[in-house]
């Protein structure tokens, strides 16, 4: 894009800075920005270039972009719009220049506060601290470790001693001012070993002999390796801590309170003040602030991140926090505010995190909490039986505890599940809580229920086939009949043969005494006194009504994927509905990330085995399991659990809640911001396609947590087995721990192996 120079642009001479108005030499300006297509100088960074972005700003033309980088501009602009009214002096507008994004976003992310009203500021200027302090302890340890070079005298020794207390106490300066996070071992566990080791060698300065200058290298050792720890964990947790970031700053958005009778909307006041069953409304532009329920109105709702959320919501659906309204206006009720909201709680909510609460992410904090300190109590007493002096004896004890009580050690397994996390949470996947984060990573099978899931879950009706012809019954008398029968069924079928008499232009014949039968069809009576049943083969089977004149017709359709609706009247076979219900898009897609991830697809429906298997046949899916109705469907999924298999259930709440709830891992589609949380999993929309991502994120992201763990712990454990039998000196295994931890870091960091 084109930049126009004010007067004296860049190349050179006296400006006026944009903000004060004061001469400015452009090529010493405190800050060089680009507005609307032209260069602008400024005397500060913080003081003018802000006041400059108080004024409106000249809005160029947007330029020609392609659509991919506009949708992502567009994604990132939409939720800073709408908290920008009280964050700066005026309104961003809604299309602004390409060059001029980063410019009007900064200052509005600088000046907002994260949905627990910390500042943003604060925390950076907090982290920045932190790691000088590391960097001053690592400076330490090395300089402790180069003064091996230098004469052993007791002024040298002491000044190593010197260093080691200075980086030692900053290192526990750093893990006592650092924002706390649960997923990582006790700060304790960070500075222990580097105060032991400056203990160790405070002890050999006292007691004096060569042994001061080998406890003086393991202190350098140790206070180095640890500080390494640091450093390379708080690079492997940057991604997160950025996507939470992200996360509090997109729900981070002002919200209108509806109260009042007659209903008022007040002025727009901050999401943690709103409480659940409160009701707010959203507009056109604007971001969904709370999880909630419509009440009223329709809109048109864009995607969340890369899940498949997108299209028309009205009353009755249910939104989540972080969606963006595209077209129209509602009203609807909270249903989960603050860090309750769907997208909040898996990386903010402490209570619900897989990286603190899971399994392996309590396995690995306790082997650096617990199983550290007994391991190095077990090679000092191996030791001083052994019968060598206590200062050898103190040293083998801190080397041991620095190779396995470490930072890296206790926070690599949780960072490969938090990677996880939040890549599931990008497609819209919402893990409940840790067990069900542990429940979905062990699953081996997994059920669909066909119908809404695999395939759209809307019949058409296709053919329609009179058999009896004697009395003259056409082909829409006959449907017309049927439509009167299954006219308060709420089936897809019967509202498939409702909407096919509809468009037609047919009424449904009026009928006495209906029944439904859960599974089967309808009966009812004639205006005649004849009796109709309307369903499958096996319902009219059941009423003694023969279908041997049309078998092989049903057996053609249904082998073809078409569903066979019989119709009999007077205990006689009078025709039959053939309904095509077609793929979902996506469908192929989600059974193969289960395939891929070593799981089992089972397609579980209603439907005849000759439509199961033809449906099979189009997906790849060996295991079917037709002709289970809706009743039958719990004692379906227990016999499949009754093999060993761990399984999960895909499906809608609330048609599908009987096999969702006898399965081992429930996941309800389209239910993320319900008041209902009893499911292992939900999602943000209703594609197939993020319920399978959501499973395999599960499963691969626990191995390769436990693959990164064992790349960090195997050369600790052995560095101290060596060391603990005498193989090697001491300072070899926090050496071998560095290297251990460097490897799973980069391991963390290559590729993204589990989005």
């Amino acid at each position: 894009m084109a930049l126009s120079n004010r007067p004296a642009g860049p190349s050179g001479g006296n400006v006026a800075c944009s903000g004060c108005g004061a001469p400015l030499d452009a090529l010493r300006a405190g800050h060089v920005g680009v507005f609307s297509s032209q260069f602008h100088f400024f005397c500060s960074r913080s003081v003018c270039r802000q006041r400059f972005l108080g004024r409106p700003i000249e809005v160029a033309p947007p330029v020609d972009v392609n659509e991919d980088r506009r949708a992502e501009l567009d994604a990132v602009i939409a939720p800073v719009r709408a908290a920008s009214t009280t964050m700066v002096d005026e309104p961003i507008p809604d299309r602004i220049a390409v060059d001029d994004v980063g410019d009007i976003i900064e200052p509005v992310l600088a000046a907002g506060a994260d949905i627990h009203g910390e500042d943003a500021s604060g925390t950076t200027d907090r982290r920045e601290v932190g790691m000088l302090l590391v960097a001053l302890s690592a400076i330490a340890g090395v300089l402790t470790m180069a003064l091996e070079l230098a004469d052993a005298s007791r002024l040298v020794s002491a000044a190593r001693v010197v260093l080691l207390l200075v980086g030692s106490g900053s290192l526990l300066g750093r893990a006592l001012t650092a924002p706390s996070d649960l997923a990582q071992p006790h700060w304790v566990v960070t500075s222990l070993a580097p105060v032991l080791a400056t203990l160790v060698a405070g002890w050999a300065l006292v007691v004096g002999g060569a042994v001061v200058t080998r406890a003086a290298f393991l202190g350098g050792t140790v206070l180095t390796v640890a500080s390494l720890n640091v450093w390379l964990v708080s690079i492997a947790v940057r991604p997160t801590e950025a996507a939470r970031r992200w996360i509090r700053q997109k729900l981070n958005v002002p919200a209108r309170r509806v109260s009042g009778d007659p209903i008022q909307v007040a002025t727009k006041e901050l999401v943690v003040d709103l409480e659940p069953g409160e009701q707010v409304v959203v507009e056109a532009g604007e971001t969904v602030p709370v999880d909630l329920e419509i009440v009223d109105g329709e809109v048109e709702v864009s995607r969340w991140d890369r899940s498949a959320l997108r299209g028309r919501r009205g009353p009755g659906d249910v939104l989540v926090a972080g969606s963006q309204i595209s077209k129209g206006q509602l009203r609807g009720v909270c249903t989960w505010v603050g860090e309750q909201r769907a997208l909040a709680r898996p990386l903010l909510a402490d209570a619900y995190r897989s990286d603190v609460h899971s399994d392996l992410a309590r396995l690995t904090r306790g082997v650096a909490e617990k199983w550290a300190p007994l391991a190095a109590v077990v090679a000092g007493v191996v030791y001083a039986l052994i019968g060598w002096a206590a200062l050898d004896v103190g040293m083998v004890f801190v080397a041991v505890y620095a190779a396995i009580g470490n930072v890296a050690v206790g926070s690599v397994a949780a960072l490969g599940i938090a990677r996880g996390v939040r890549a599931a949470l990008s497609h819209g996947v919402v893990y409940n809580d840790a067990r069900a984060w542990d429940a979905c990573a062990g699953v081996t099978a997994a059920v669909f229920c066909a119908r809404g899931t695999l395939l759209r879950g809307e019949p058409e009706l296709v053919e329609a086939e009179v058999f009896d012809r004697r009395r003259g019954l056409s082909a829409d008398e006959m449907l017309s009949l049927a439509a009167g029968v299954m006219a308060r069924e709420r089936h897809p079928v019967a509202v498939a043969v409702r909407r096919a008499a509809l468009d037609r232009g047919l009424s449904p014949d009026p009928v006495r005494n209906p029944r439904s039968v859960p599974g089967g069809g309808a009966t009812a009576v004639a205006v005649t006194g004849e009796s109709l049943c309307v369903g499958g083969r096996n319902l009219l089977l059941d009423r003694s009504v023969s279908v041997a004149a049309a078998e092989s017709r049903i057996y053609q359709l249904e082998g073809s994927g078409r569903t066979v609706v019989l119709v009999a009247r007077a205990d006689r076979l009078i025709g039959l509905l053939a309904l095509q219900d077609g793929l979902r898009s996506g469908a192929r897609a989600a059974v193969q990330h289960l395939l891929d991830a070593k799981m089992e697809p089972i397609l579980m429906s209603a439907d005849t085995r000759e439509t199961c298997e033809a449906l099979g046949r189009a997906l790849d899916i060996d295991h079917l399991r037709p002709e289970v109705l809706d009743d039958e469907r719990p004692a379906a999924v227990q016999r499949i659990k009754d093999t060993g298999a761990v399984v999960a259930v895909l499906g809608h709440t609330p048609f599908d809640d009987e096999a969702l709830g006898a399965a081992d891992v429930s996941v309800a589609l389209a239910a993320a911001g319900q008041t209902r949380d009893d499911f292992a999993v939900s999602l943000v929309s209703d594609d197939v396609r993020d319920a399978a991502v959501g499973l395999s994120l599960a499963s691969r992201s626990r191995a390769h947590a436990a693959t990164a763990f064992g790349l960090v712990f195997a050369p600790a454990a052995f560095g101290a087995l060596v060391v603990a039998i005498g193989i090697l000196p001491p300072e070899y295994a926090p050496l071998a721990q560095l290297l251990g931890a460097a490897v799973a870091v980069w391991y963390l960091r290559s590729g993204d192996r589990v989005g």
